[in-house]
C-alpha cells in the first residue's frame, strides 16, 4: 500500500498493478486512489473498465497501445477477470505496453504460480489486501468516529467489533448509523451499539446454538 501511495504522490506509475485479496473495502479504496491519481482529473476518454469472465484480450491490448488523449496516462481497469487462475497469453503483452498506459487488475483470488502473476511481479506491483487485525480495526473505526466528532472507550469499541464483525465496509456503514443516531452527543455507548447496530450473522448463529444446547426453544426461535 505504501508503494501505491508513493507512486500517486510522485506521479510515477508502474505498467501494471495487481490488487487482490479478501478485504474488499481496502481493495476498492486503493483502486479508486489509483484511478484518481493516474487520470489526474482528465476526461474519462482515457479510462476503460472491464469486468468478469470473457474479456477480449485483443481489445485490452488495442486500448493499451493507444496513446492518451491530451493527458499523460491512460488507465485500463480489469476486475474479477479470473485471468490469474486460468491459462492465457496476456502475460506476453504486458511488457509491450507503452509507459503512458497503466493497467490495474482487481481480483479476489490469484494463483501465484501463473504466468500472468509472475509477469506482473516482474514489471509492476502486487498488493494483497487481507483482513486487518483487531488493533488496526480499532484505529480505523476510531478515525471514522473522530471525523464525525465522536469518541468511544476501548471496551465499547471491542463490543462494537464483536457485534458487527471485521468487514471494513460494514464497520463504516454501522458507524455512520451510530453517528446519526447519537446526534450532538460526542460519546458512543454500549447502549448505542445495541440500539442501532446489526449483529453479524456468525455471532447470531453461535447464540442460537447456545440456546439450543440450553434447551431454550423460545429464545432459539427469537434468534
Amino acid at each position: 500500500m505504501r508503494t501505491i501511495k508513493q507512486d500517486i504522490k510522485e506521479g510515477t506509475y508502474k505498467k501494471v498493478y495487481l490488487l487482490y485479496g479478501t478485504e474488499g473495502y481496502l481493495k476498492k479504496l486503493y483502486r479508486d486512489k489509483l484511478k484518481q491519481g493516474v487520470l489526474a482529473g482528465s476526461d474519462t476518454i482515457n479510462f476503460s473498465r472491464f469486468e468478469g469472465k470473457g474479456i477480449d484480450e485483443k481489445e485490452i491490448i488495442h486500448i493499451g497501445q493507444t496513446l492518451p488523449f491530451f493527458a499523460d496516462h491512460r488507465l485500463v481497469l480489469i476486475e474479477n477477470s479470473g485471468w490469474f487462475k486460468t491459462a492465457n497469453t496476456f502475460s506476453d503483452s504486458i511488457k509491450d505496453l507503452p509507459d503512458s498506459t497503466v493497467l490495474v487488475f482487481c481480483e479476489d483470488e490469484v494463483d501465484k504460480r501463473s504466468r500472468l502473476y509472475k509477469a506482473v511481479k516482474e514489471c509492476g506491483y502486487i498488493c494483497e489486501f487481507t483482513a486487518m487485525d483487531t488493533r488496526d480495526l480499532k484505529i480505523f473505526a476510531a478515525s471514522l468516529l473522530k471525523a464525525d466528532g465522536k469518541k468511544i472507550t476501548d471496551a465499547t469499541m471491542e463490543y462494537f467489533l464483536e457485534k458487527v464483525g471485521t468487514d471494513m465496509a460494514n464497520i463504516r456503514t454501522e458507524l455512520e448509523k451510530i453517528s446519526s443516531y447519537t446526534g450532538k452527543r460526542d460519546v458512543v455507548t454500549k447502549e448505542d451499539v445495541d440500539a442501532i447496530c446489526t449483529g453479524q450473522l456468525t455471532g447470531q448463529i453461535f447464540k442460537l446454538m447456545d440456546q439450543i444446547a440450553l434447551q431454550n426453544p423460545k429464545n432459539a426461535l427469537a434468534l
